[in-house]
C-alpha cells in the first residue's frame, strides 16, 4: 500500500513537471530556409535560449523539424555556452538532393513547372537608382520575351534597402527562389551567399567584378562581369607576334596591370619588348619611341596601364609617330580607357585602338533595333547600359532554366541566346567553387570615326 503510494505521487509529480514545460514551451515546426535566428526573431525570443533548450551544439536545423520554442518571458538556464554562428547553414531538402539530374539532351521541360526567380536591387537612397530602375525594366522585356517561348515564371522583386539584410534574406519568399539576380554589391552578394550557401538556389552577381572573390568558394554562384586578367587574356587572339613587334609600355613602377600582361604574355610563350617611362620626362620620351619602332616594319603595342594621365600621353607621343613619322603602331588597351576624358578620340581613330569591353552595344545589329524599339514604346525614354545589362542577365538564366531546369549549370555550353551588349561564356574556377563569366566584347576604333566590334 505504502509502495503504491509512493509511486502515485512520483507519477503525478512527472506529470506536473511536463504540464509545466508545455504551458511555458510552444512547438514550431522548421520550414524551408528559416534558421534559427529567424525563427527566434519571429517569436521574440533569444536565439540562445532555443539552442540550450533543443539541445542544439551549432545551431544547425534543418527543415521539418520539430523545435520547442519558450515563451519571451521564460528564461532557460543556460548550462553551457553554445558557439552559434552568425550566419546559419540551411539544410538542403533531400528529396533536391536526390532529384536524378538528366543529361541535357534528355531534359523534357514541364509546363508544370513555374520557376521562382528573384531580383535584388538597391533602388531608394542611391545616385544611382535611375539605373537599377533601367536594369529591372531589362529584366521585365527579358521575361516578357520567355514568356512568348511557352515559359512560365514567378517573378519577385525585392528592395535591399527596405528591409533588414537578416529579415530578408531569411524570408519565406526569398528562400523559395530557383534564381536569385543579385544583389548588386560584392559585400551584399557575400551575405546572400552565406543564407543560400547549403541551398540550391543559384545566385547570380550581375554588375560588380569585385564579387568575383566569391567564385572560389559558392558552387552556385555565378560571376557576370568578367575579370581584368580575362579582359586582358582575350586580346591574344588579335596579336601577330611571329609578323609584327610587340611591345609591352608601362609607367615606372607601375606594378597593377603590367606585371599581370607580361605573364599572360609569357603563359602563352608570346615574346615581347619592354618599354617603361615616367610621365614626367615629357617630349623627350617621343624620340626615345621614334629610334625604337622606327626601324620595325610593324609594331603592336599594349599599354599596360590603368593611369589615365599616362594613358593620354603615351597615346600622344604614339599619334605624333603615326602622324608626322608614318611610323606603323597597332595600339591595344583596356576596357577603362572607355571612360578616361581626357583621351584624344582622333589620336584613338587614327591609331586604331584595340579595347576588350565587358559590353558593348552595336546599334546595327537586329536584336539591339528591337529591343530599343520595345523599350522605348513601353517605357518612354531610351534604354541605358542598366537595361541592356538587365536584359541580357535575365534572358541568359531564364533561357537556361526553361531548356535544362533546376540543374542548368550542367548544360551551360549549350546555352546560346541573342545578348544586346554581353558575350556570356561561364567556367568554373575551381572544383568545388563558381562560375565566372570570361566573355568578352573586343572593339577597334576606325579612322572613319566609327567603332567596329571584333569578331
Amino acid at each position: 500500500m505504502k509502495i503504491r503510494t509512493i509511486f502515485l505521487v512520483i507519477l503525478l509529480f512527472v506529470s506536473i513537471c511536463l504540464g509545466a514545460q508545455e504551458q511555458q514551451t510552444i512547438q514550431h515546426k522548421v520550414r524551408w530556409m528559416e534558421t534559427l535566428y529567424s525563427i527566434a526573431r519571429k517569436y521574440k525570443v533569444d536565439p540562445k535560449d532555443i539552442a540550450v533548450l533543443n539541445n542544439l551544439r551549432t545551431g544547425e536545423i534543418s527543415r521539418g523539424q520539430i523545435l520547442l520554442i519558450p515563451f519571451p518571458d521564460t528564461k532557460v538556464t543556460e548550462q553551457e555556452e553554445l558557439p552559434l554562428q552568425d550566419t546559419l547553414p540551411v539544410e538542403v531538402d533531400p528529396e533536391i538532393v536526390n532529384l536524378r539530374k538528366s543529361p541535357c539532351r534528355d531534359y523534357i521541360s514541364s509546363s508544370e513547372w513555374e520557376p521562382v526567380v528573384s531580383v535584388i536591387l538597391p533602388f531608394p537612397g542611391t545616385r544611382m537608382v535611375s539605373g537599377f530602375v533601367d536594369f529591372y525594366q531589362g529584366v521585365l522585356l527579358a521575361a516578357e520575351k520567355m514568356k512568348d517561348k511557352g515559359m512560365s515564371v514567378l517573378l519577385q522583386v525585392y528592395d535591399w534597402n527596405e528591409k533588414p539584410m537578416d529579415e530578408l534574406l531569411s524570408g519565406s519568399s526569398l528562400g523559395h527562389s530557383n534564381l536569385i539576380i543579385g544583389p548588386v554589391y560584392s559585400n551584399q552578394i557575400g551575405s546572400a551567399l552565406a543564407y543560400f550557401r547549403n541551398s540550391n538556389t543559384k545566385i547570380v552577381s550581375p554588375l560588380d567584378n569585385n564579387a568575383e572573390v566569391w567564385t572560389s568558394l559558392f558552387p552556385n554562384f555565378f560571376q557576370v562581369q568578367p575579370t581584368l586578367a580575362v579582359q586582358q587574356e582575350s586580346l591574344i587572339r588579335y596579336l601577330d607576334p611571329h609578323n609584327a613587334t610587340l611591345w609591352v609600355i608601362s609607367e615606372e613602377g607601375e606594378e597593377t596591370v603590367a606585371p599581370g600582361i607580361r605573364a599572360t604574355l609569357d603563359k602563352n610563350l608570346i615574346g615581347y619588348r619592354n618599354f617603361s617611362y615616367d610621365v614626367l620626362q615629357g617630349r623627350e620620351v617621343t624620340e626615345v619611341l621614334r629610334d625604337l619602332l622606327g626601324a620595325n616594319p610593324r609594331n603592336q603595342i599594349i599599354i599596360a596601364s590603368l593611369n589615365e594621365a599616362f594613358v593620354s600621353d603615351a597615346i600622344r607621343n604614339l599619334h605624333l609617330l603615326l602622324a608626322y613619322d608614318n611610323i606603323p603602331v597597332e595600339l591595344f588597351g583596356l576596357s577603362r580607357w572607355r571612360s578616361f576624358e581626357t583621351l584624344d578620340l582622333t589620336a584613338l581613330h587614327q591609331l586604331q585602338v584595340v579595347l576588350p569591353l565587358s559590353a558593348f552595344v552595336d546599334y546595327s545589329d537586329d536584336v539591339v533595333k528591337e529591343f530599343v524599339h520595345t523599350y522605348r514604346t513601353l517605357f518612354h525614354g531610351e534604354p541605358s547600359q542598366y537595361a541592356f545589362q538587365g536584359y541580357d542577365v535575365a534572358l541568359y538564366f531564364l533561357d537556361a532554366l526553361f531548356r535544362y531546369g533546376p540543374d542548368f549549370e550542367d548544360c551551360m555550353e549549350n546555352v546560346r541566346v541573342p545578348l544586346l551588349q554581353n558575350e556570356f561564356n561561364f567556367i568554373k574556377t575551381m572544383p568545388e567553387g563558381g562560375y565566372s563569366n570570361t566573355g568578352t566584347r573586343v572593339v577597334r576604333y576606325r579612322p572613319d570615326f566609327t567603332v567596329e566590334l571584333l569578331p
